[in-house]
Formats: structure tokens, sequence, C-alpha cells
């Protein structure tokens, strides 16, 4: 048996392809211009043996393969809709499995319609990789092993949905011929998810696609499993997109199980969309106990079947941007844990994420772009009073939230802009709340005078085109592909004053109904509450709930379409929400994952990358910012585990745990019952103090207990570019005990606020790892000796550093982020004069300064195992230079920023606290014996 649209025959559909370019017939070709099958079957041996073509080509074959071919160039193969007609981690080695070639294969036609909808070269080369690299991993038959387990970590907004799509395409192309998509809680949601996936796969080629919908045991004709074709030769692929929901879930496993014969034949992918909602295991399970969505799960996934019966191939691939739940639910063999592999999608350089507008701290490149603007605590108490029916009058930043919508929606319609445009409101996950504050956006626009409204919208739109300019943009997005030429700049306000007038007249409503029923969209503002209060149409003939206008419709509106979006759930997962220009979010969260997830704002900004404001606290903005900088740590984590080709069932990845559980857990303490607190190995990191409050009592005592510990370690040097003083050989225990234990270090500094953990980490390791004793340096700013302003240290002036404030947003505790207290250079001045030249030359070269960098740069110089203490005095009185988006330090006192760097070498023992989940001994044996049986 055989599958003629195999991407193995490729080279097959190639050479055919090209005899027919260079002017054959198709009855020439059918005999490889041999005249007869004897000269074609001698031909075919010919080339197997050379290694042109598959093994198990025959005569017989290669003529189906020409006819398929022939079909293909005359007639578009009809693809119907079975509804409408009636940087991994892995646990194995990979399977055989390549890139499919052929032009009319699943893969490359989904390939052309990413290229076609604009996406870049690079961006479609890294789903090929990613997906071609997850398809490896996967198995066509699992009869024997069990199924195969996977995770993909994704980031929130950012095409997760093109790379299952991807995945979908080319699995088809490969054999596998029944898919099905878990996804979420919301029938809106999976509708979605539903239209896109058809119509990502939905070409004329060498596969067909069938949808299917809600299976049941009561499918209709055409439907159910026992009319379907899942031969191996078959050119039919089936998908489905499940809620995960007790009756959805229920009736689809009883649909795969009424027919053994055709479960047999099935080879299943089930991707799990938003895999950290609804499936995670909630009940103990200490008790081996399972939630009703993750026991259905497993049962579709591990088979449960009082006759035995399985498909032929099963495998799990899970999809989340917030993985913490899925790494620290459980990780017996019969859960969901990714035991076989775990990657990581590459994110585009034209993708908005957390990194890129909320910055990563202890980082270069920390400020993020310049986009959030604080919601005030009295606007806070306003919008409280709103919900509760106390108040009628708009909160400030709300309505400059609604006037930057405004003169972005004229903006961009200057410019000839088509699609969507849209602002979240997004106050409270209660209904009730919705239409109240719904009310009070409506009542504002409708009945403020127009010159006063005009004059709102100029007064918002001179500060924030001053505030965040084209040039800032490329300062805080240095890697963005997309030339300056081709990004819309702001345009004067007196060419918007027009177009917003014309907004304001055709005033703001929800979307109206036509005599026919179909969605009727104006030039003015549709106002949409999209909760599951409002699942239709109002007693004012009104849609109210988020509806967008299909793009191919006759009656696509002239002007880009403006929505006003209020809501709750669906808003916080999932719904991708169009040219999402300005946001006002209030909705609280004390759950890391949950959290992120609300960040609808994070995607990719094509034509309109200057527009894009949010309005939040600035609690909630610090959290966003404390998570940005966990995601990348946990990133790297799992990029390090990779490139140490560790498997996921021989070891957790590592969540960083919060600094402070009270202020934002990771996830909720029942979907992490598997996971443990473990003790994190230092080595290899670089630490700095980048929080610090403004209290004088503790500035100064900090100031007094480092110029005591410098004036007891003996005497220094001068670095040899002149601008730091150099302590050699200086050990750990004086470090310790007149420095470190002493110093008043702020309760959110990573690493310093757990210091005694670490000092026993290091006293306990160093014989293990072979450190030296301590270099420690004074950095400063310009040459020793040469600042008036300095800082006097043993006969010496060291100058002090500038430093100011990151953001505009004053931390919930009052404290000050500075973002980065290191400069790079300063890591290298206590490297010796001959290797000086050597350092300076790898600075420049503008290689990103990331720990490992840092580490091979000292190990070159010769300071491989010795540990670093950097010391700054930062000026009280430090300035911006006026070109970043940066406030003045403004302090009572000098601040003393120190940081750590501990070289890097693995090492076993460890005590800086994380999360991970536990894995036992008889897990991994199990594992393993399962993919030595597939071997």
């Amino acid at each position: 048996m055989y599958n003629i649209n195999s991407p193995k025959y490729d080279d097959c559909r190639i050479y055919i392809r090209k005899q027919k370019k260079n002017g054959k017939s198709w009855d020439e070709i059918l005999f490889a211009n041999k005249g007869n099958r004897k000269a074609l079957g001698k031909f075919i041996d010919s080339s197997i043996e050379d290694g042109f073509f598959p093994e198990d080509l025959t005569v017989d074959l290669w003529m189906e393969l020409v006819q398929s071919e022939r079909l293909a160039e005359e007639k578009a193969i009809s693809i119907d809709k079975a509804g409408e007609v009636t940087s991994l981690i892995a646990a194995d080695s990979d399977n055989d499995v390549h890139v499919p070639r052929s032009e009319q294969s699943s893969w490359q036609l989904y390939k052309k319609k990413l290229v076609d909808s604009g996406w870049s070269e690079e961006s479609v080369a890294d789903i090929e990789e990613a997906t071609i690299k997850v398809l490896r991993k996967l198995n066509r038959d699992t009869t024997a092993t069990g199924p195969v387990k996977g995770l993909m970590v994704g980031h929130v907004q950012s095409g997760k949905t093109a790379n299952m799509a991807a995945l979908m395409a080319m699995a088809a192309d490969w054999g596998w011929n029944m898919f099905i998509v878990l996804s979420g809680v919301v029938e809106n949601l999976r509708n979605q998810t539903e239209r896109r996936l058809w119509n990502d796969l939905n070409h004329p080629g060498t596969i067909s696609w069938i949808s299917l919908q809600h299976l049941s045991k009561k499918s209709p004709s055409g439907q159910k499993a026992q009319d379907l074709i899942f031969d191996d030769n078959a050119n039919q692929r089936y998908f489905t997109v499940c809620l995960k929901n007790k009756n959805r879930l229920d009736s689809l496993i009883s649909w795969m199980n009424t027919d053994k014969n055709k479960l047999k034949q099935m080879k299943v992918i089930v991707i799990d969309d938003e895999a950290d909602q609804a499936g995670i295991n909630t009940q103990d399970i200490t008790k081996e106990e399972r939630a009703t969505i993750n026991s259905l799960i497993v049962k579709l996934v591990e088979g449960n079947d009082s006759t035995g019966s399985q498909p032929r191939s099963m495998n799990y691939i899970s999809y989340t941007a917030t993985p913490y739940s899925n790494f620290l639910n459980e990780s017996s063999k019969e859960s969901l844990y990714p035991k076989d592999f775990i990657g990581v999608l590459k994110t585009s350089n034209e993708y908005f994420g957390p990194k890129q507008i909320f910055g990563v701290q202890e980082t270069e490149n920390n400020d993020g772009l310049n986009i959030v603007r604080e919601i005030s605590k009295a606007d806070l108490q306003n919008v409280k009073r709103i919900h509760d029916k106390k108040s009628q009058v708009i909160p400030n930043t709300l309505k400059e939230s609604i006037c930057w919508f405004l003169c972005t929606v004229a903006a961009l319609r200057t410019f000839g802009y088509r699609k969507p445009l849209s602002m979240l409101v997004h106050t409270s996950q209660r209904q009730a709340h919705h239409a109240e504050i719904s009310a009070i956006i409506e009542n504002w626009v409708k009945h403020t005078p127009e010159q006063e409204l005009l004059k709102e919208c100029q007064k918002v739109y001179k500060s924030e085109t001053s505030e965040f300019t084209l040039e800032k943009f490329r300062e805080g997005y240095e890697e963005y592909s997309i030339p300056n030429d081709k990004i819309n700049d702001y345009p004067e306000f007196s060419t918007l004053e027009p177009v917003i007038k014309r907004v304001i007249k055709e005033s703001i409503s929800h979307i109206q109904l036509g005599d026919d029923g179909d969605l009727e969209y104006h030039n003015g503002i549709h106002l949409c509450i999209d909760n599951c209060a409002n699942n239709g149409i109002n007693d004012e003939n009104a849609f109210v709930r988020l509806a967008y206008p299909d793009s191919k419709s006759e009656n696509y509106p002239s002007s880009a379409p403006a929505f006003i979006i209020v809501g709750g759930s669906t808003l916080s997962r999932g719904l991708t929400i169009e040219g999402l220009v300005s946001t006002f979010f209030l909705r609280p969260s004390s759950l890391a994952d949950s959290l992120m997830q609300m960040g609808r704002w994070f995607g990719y900004r094509k034509g309109y990358e200057l527009f894009p404001r949010i309005w939040m606290t600035a609690d909630t903005y610090e959290k966003f910012e404390f998570l940005a900088t966990l995601e990348e740590e946990l990133r790297e984590d799992l990029r390090r585990f990779s490139e140490l080709g560790a498997s996921p069932s021989e070891v957790g990845p590592r969540v960083k745990n919060s600094p402070k559980a009270s202020w934002l857990k990771i996830t909720s303490k029942n979907k992490m019952q598997g996971a443990q607190l473990i003790e994190m190995d230092f080595t290899g990191t670089s630490n700095q103090t980048i929080i610090f409050s403004d209290d004088v009592k503790i500035l100064k005592e900090n100031i007094n207990i480092t110029e005591d510990f410098l004036e007891g370690i003996g005497e220094n040097e001068i670095s040899y570019n002149n601008s730091a003083l150099i302590w050699r050989g200086v050990d750990f225990k004086t470090i310790k005990e007149e420095l470190l234990l002493k110093f008043n270090f702020h309760s959110r500094s990573r690493v310093f606020n757990q210091i005694e953990a670490f000092c026993k980490w290091y006293e306990e390791s160093v014989s293990e790892t072979g450190f030296t004793d301590w270099n420690v340096v004074v950095g400063g700013k310009g040459k020793v000796d040469n600042n008036t302003n300095g800082w006097k240290l043993k006969g010496r002036i060291v100058g002090k550093v500038n430093r100011t404030r990151k953001g505009k947003m004053t931390l919930h505790d009052h404290s000050v982020s500075i973002g980065v207290l290191r400069a790079p250079i300063d890591l290298f001045a206590d490297v010796d004069k001959e290797k000086y030249d050597y350092v300076l030359s790898s600075i420049n070269s503008k290689t990103k300064m990331t720990n490992k960098n840092i580490g091979e740069i000292r190990k070159n110089a010769g300071l491989e195992l010795t540990p670093q203490l950097l010391i700054y005095r930062i000026d009280q009185n430090s300035i911006t230079d006026g070109k970043g988006e940066r406030e003045n330090l403004n302090f009572s006192e000098d601040i003393i920023g120190i940081s750590l760097y501990i070289p890097g070498k693995q090492v076993g023992s460890n005590y800086a606290k994380a999360l991970t989940v536990k894995i036992s001994e008889e897990e991994v044996t199990s594992f393993t014996d399962g993919e030595s049986e597939e071997e």
C-alpha cells in the first residue's frame, strides 16, 4: 500500500514537472521518454540505484504520479466542506520526514497563502523550521509505544494559530489523517479558530480538507466515522475544532469509538490550543483524582475503551504562551505532561510582545516602548463608583484613551487604511459593570459638544505624538524589520479634524441589522459589549456583541470600520482584537498566567506601528514588567536545556518564582500541585540592583557600609581604561560579612532579597567550582581623579554615575526602577592590560551582552573562575539626556548600586528558589523504555 501524495515522492514529481517545463508531452513523460514499460522499468531501477528515486517506486506508481500531475495541471481538485455538502527539548531521535516540496502539497499551498497575506520570508521560514522540528518528533504508529506528548511555547497573540495550521498542513502531506483541535471554553472563539483553519487549509491540491463539526454518535451522514476514508492511499484529511466542554468532549470520544475499524486507521494529531486553560488537572493528584475536562482529554489521548481499540497513531501537541501550569501541574505517564518534547516558537521581529512593550529588567534594552500611560488612583476610584452606579462622570484617562482612538481612526483613514480599528475597554469581569462603562462612553461621545471634543482630541494628539515619535520607536525596537519609509508617521492634526468630525457626526451605536438580517456597518463608532449576556440582537434591532465585517463582502465599509469593545472573559484570552490602537485596562489579577493572557495589545501592528497606546495602573504595569522578565528567563532556560540535550521526562523546566507571592502568583495553587521548590544554580549569572526606595536614612547607611568595606580590603589599582578602581583577590568571607549581609537591599531586588541563600550556596559550592577569590571593582563616570563631583575613596576620586528613572510610573510601594545599573564595559574593568584590546574589540563588535557572551569574554581574558563584585555610586541628581523615555532621578541622597557576576560552570548544588515539577525515577524509566521500543 502506498500514498502517491506522500512527500517521499517529491523528487519524482520535480523530475516530472521539469520534463513538462522542457516541452515534453504527457505521453512522453508517462514512459520517461523510453517508449515502453520495460524500458521505463529499467530507467526507474537505475534511478533508484543511483539514489534519485525512493526504493519502493514501481512502473505503476510512476504512471500514477504522472497522471496525478497531469490532472493537477488540467483541473483544480474540488474541495468541499463536509457540513455544507451533506530551541526543541526532546526525548527521542527524529523520524525521517522532510519539508514537502510539491507545489500542490498542503504545506506549500499554505506557505504560499502566508506569503500572499504579507508574511515576511523570514517569518515563513521560521514557521517552516519550527513545524518540521515538531513533525520529526511525532510518530505515525503509536500502537506499541503509546501517545507522543509535546508542548510548544509561543507568545500571546503571536501567531500560534499559524503554527498550528502549518503543522496540520505538513502532517497531512505525510499521512496523518485526523486532526482534533481543542479550542478554549468560549464558542465564539472556537468558531473563530475553525474559520481561520478552514481558510488557511482549504486550497486545491493533493490533499482534500474536510471540516467536521460537533461530532457525536448522532452526527449526520457524511460526518459519521464509518462514512470517512482513512486509508493510507487516500487524499482526504479531516479536522474538527472542539470546545473543552464535557458534553462536546464526551461526544467526540464516543464518535471516535463508534467504528473500531475506522479508529484503527486513524492517524491522529490532537492540538490543544491555549493548553493552560481548562485542561489542567485541578483535583488532588495525590489521590489520583482528575478534573472533568482534564480526565476527558487524557481519555481522548490515552484511550480508555473497554475493547482495547485505539487509533493507529496518537500525538498530543499543546500550544500556549503561558506554560507555567503545564510544567508544574503533574508529570505522571498518564498525565498530559509534555514528556517527549518542549519547543520554543521563534518570535518574528515584527511582533510587539512583553519584551518590546515593557522591557526586560537588568538588560541594556530594558525600557520598552513608551506607549503605556498611567491610570491615576483618582480615576481608578471613579471607575469603581461607575461600576457601583454611584457616578456618571467619565474618568479623565478614559477620555484620553477615547480621544486617542478617534485621532488614530482619523489618521489611518487618511492613509487609506481599510482594516478594522479597535479600542478595548477592560475594567471588570462582571457583566453588569460592562453595561455601566459602555453607557458612560456612549453618553460622553454623543453629548460632548463637537468643538469641546475636538479640543480634547487635539490636546491628547499633541502630547502623544511628541512623547512617542518614529525616532523613539526605533530606539526602543531596533530589531523591527520594516523600514521607516514603510511606517505611517503622524499627520498634522489639521488633516485629522474634518475626519474626526465625520466620525462624531455618524455617532456611536451598536451594529445595526438591515432588513435582510445582515449586519450593517457605518463610518462612526460601533460600540460592542462582548460577554455571554449579549448573545445576539437587542430590542432596538442591533447586534451588541463584537462582529467584524467580512473583508470579502461587497458591503464592506469604504473606510476603516471603528469599534469600541467593552467586555470581560471573552476578551481575556484567545480572541483577536483587530487593529487594536487604544486600550483602557483595569482588570486586576494576582495570577501571572491569567494576567499575561489578557494582553490583547500584544501582536503584529503592521501599518499602524506608532499608534497603539495602553492605559493601565502603575501596579499592573509593574506586574507586566516582571512577567516580561519571567518569560525571557523561562525561554532562556528552555533553550539551555535544548543545547544540553536534556529530555523533559528527565528534568522539569524551572519557572522563576515571583519575588512577592502575595503580589503576583505564577498560577493558581490547584494548577501547580506537582510543583516543588527547587534550589537554583547561581553560576553563569549576573545580577544587579535596579530598584531603590528614596529613604534617606537607608541610602546614607548603605554609603557608610560600602565605604567601610572598601577601606578594609587593602590597596587598590586603577583599571587599564582609567575609569575604575580595582581590588584583586578579596576573600568571599569579607565580602559577605562586611558588605552583603549588612547592606540594605530592596525587598524586590531579585537574588539580593535572598542574599543569605546566595551566600550559603557560594560557600558550599566554591570547592566544587574552583572559583578564585573575588575582584572588587568601583566603576565610575570619566577618569579616576579627574572629577570634582566624584566619590573619594582611599586617596582617589571615582566619578559618580548618572542613572535615571525608568518610565513615568511610580512603583506600587513608591520605589523607583532604573532598569539597568551596570555599563557592560565595567564587567571587564578588572581585565589585565595585555588582554584589554581583545575586550574592546569584542565589545565594539555589536555582540549582544548576554551572560553567555560575558562569560566567554572573561574566560578568554583569563578570568574564567574569578567572580566580580561591581559597585557604583549613583548621583542623586542624575538627569536625562532628553533622548529616551526617562525621568530625572531626583533622590534625597546618592544611591549605592551593586552587581554580582558569577562565572558560568554547571554545578549540582544550588539555593535560589524556583519552581519545577517533580519527576520520579519510575516515570523517567517508563518514558525511556517507551522510546527504546519505538526505536
